[in-house]
């Protein structure tokens, strides 16, 4: 009778509407400014640019440059940081599985049998064989009826959701990476060049100086000066030399290959290429909107948040149905077998009494972690457009210095043609040639070095804004 009684409270528990406890997730509200405080700027980047790149294009391609195109789509096809990021999203599907399988139904069976012979007293009589064979069914049923593992599912989601948005973030990264070192390297072909034409021009003035030295018109102290110069122009080769190699190398392992992998294809030097597409016209919202790692924050919280609801249920009890179902077959040598049906539905509750404080000590720990994920995700808000705004001001700061340096290369250029004329003619020393000639190579090297850095924030600027990628690879498996 007691067995039954327990059975009824139960599914009278059942009957009762199921509770979930712990707190629902609310979304923070976005407090964001209307507007960039160097939105200008993207106004000054579209100047003249009526059509963007269309739906189907991506943002590296407004560099209109077919290799670098070609890097980045193999980046985003055989990058292993990208494939981490995609094994994790495939774990984080089956946690949910596993979260919710707490709540289903299980089965396990059991068979066996037994042999047993036996003589009897008298010793003209046959053994006796007793043979008996059983098989049983269980079954077991959690109830959820506080919400543990409906809390735990939505955790597990969570999880993916932050897997799913770290991969986006890794595929908009690695994009941006390939395309900042392809453009580092374009770069440093553009300031090789522009040493070894230096070299080359004080090669010659060397020369002039030699020539004038062994004629008895200059001093030894000019033709020392001359090959300090020209010596000195030269020793900054080996480091540009370097760090082209370090670039083919490190692209070569962001696309998947190993280091050499793109020596016949990177090492003919090109120009830096020039962004010419439109940039999106994104604003503070916009942005944290759609930025993959404020979605990998928030789902983060969304994670924290049900964990809460996970840690409270412990402090309620837990209940399981469990069926059995027993069938045994026993016989005595020919004699007919009997069998026997066997059932029974009983139900567990289980209560902790006491347990140390444990179960408080998880529940505040899970409080504490929503409560930095909170301030992690309000952090992370902040970051997101600090960059965006580091990004337009470093732009803005290029163009600036873009434009001085173009008038200070061209006002070297007609220094030193007029320095290098006045020395032939004997009217000035040739410490003002040598003056010249390096004023001339310092501009050059500054201003491929701005243009360069330029290109470069462009890429970082759409990191920044957290530009969606099109490419297959970007969605989730």
């Amino acid at each position: 009778m007691k067995k039954y009684t327990i059975i009824a409270l139960t599914l009278g528990v059942m009957g009762v509407n199921a509770c979930t406890v712990g707190p629902d997730y609310e979304r923070p509200e976005i407090k964001a400014p209307q507007d960039f405080v160097a939105g200008e700027v993207l106004e000054t980047l579209n100047e003249g640019k009526e059509e963007d790149l269309g739906p189907d294009a991506n943002w590296w391609e407004g560099f209109s440059d077919p290799i670098l195109n070609e890097l980045v789509e193999s980046g985003l096809e055989d990058n292993f940081e990208i494939a981490a990021a995609m094994a994790r999203v495939k774990a984080a599907r089956a946690d949910i599985t596993l979260a919710g399988s707490a709540d289903n139904l299980s089965v396990d069976t059991d068979v066996g049998a037994d042999i047993d012979e036996r003589r009897q007293l008298e010793p003209n009589e046959q053994p006796v064989t007793t043979r008996s064979y059983s098989a049983g069914l269980g079954i077991g049923l959690p109830l959820d009826i506080f919400g543990r593992t409906r809390r735990d599912v939505e955790r597990a989601r969570a999880e993916l959701e932050s897997a799913v948005e770290e991969l986006r973030g890794v595929v908009l990264f690695v994009s941006s990476d390939i395309t900042d070192e392809y453009l580092s390297l374009r770069g440093n072909q553009r300031q090789l060049e522009l040493l070894r034409e230096s070299v080359d021009l004080q090669e010659k003035t060397l020369s002039i100086v030699r020539t004038r030295y062994e004629s008895g018109l200059s001093p030894e102290l000019d033709v020392q000066r001359a090959t300090s110069s020209v010596e000195s122009l030269r020793a900054q080769i080996p480091p540009l030399e370097e760090n082209l190699q370090n670039s083919r190398n490190r692209l070569a392992v962001l696309t998947g290959e190993f280091p050499g992998a793109y020596e016949e294809l990177l090492t003919p030097s090109q120009d830096i290429p020039v962004y010419s597409a439109r940039i999106p016209d994104s604003l503070p919202l916009d942005v944290l909107n759609s930025r993959p790692d404020i979605a990998e924050s928030e789902a983060d919280l969304k994670a924290v948040i049900a964990a809460i609801g996970v840690a409270e249920a412990d402090f309620y009890p837990s209940f399981d149905l469990a069926a059995n179902l027993t069938i045994s077959r026993t016989g005595v040598s020919s004699m007919n077998p009997t069998e026997v049906l066997i059932g029974s539905l009983s139900a567990i509750i289980e209560q902790v009494i006491t347990d140390g404080g444990a179960r408080s000590a998880n529940r505040t720990i899970a409080e504490a972690q929503a409560e930095e994920a909170l301030a992690n995700y309000e952090l992370a808000l902040r970051n997101a457009l600090q960059e965006v705004e580091t990004s337009l001001n470093a732009i803005r700061s290029s163009a600036q210095r873009q434009d001085s340096l173009m008038k200070a290369v061209q006002a070297s250029q007609r220094s030193f043609a007029q320095a290098e004329t006045l020395y032939r003619q004997g009217l000035i020393s040739f410490l003002d040639v040598v003056d010249a000639q390096q004023d001339l190579a310092s501009d050059e090297q500054n201003l491929a070095s701005e243009r360069t850095d330029y290109a470069r924030e462009i890429a970082t600027l759409f990191n920044a804004l957290g530009t969606s990628i099109k490419e297959k690879t970007a969605a989730a498996p």
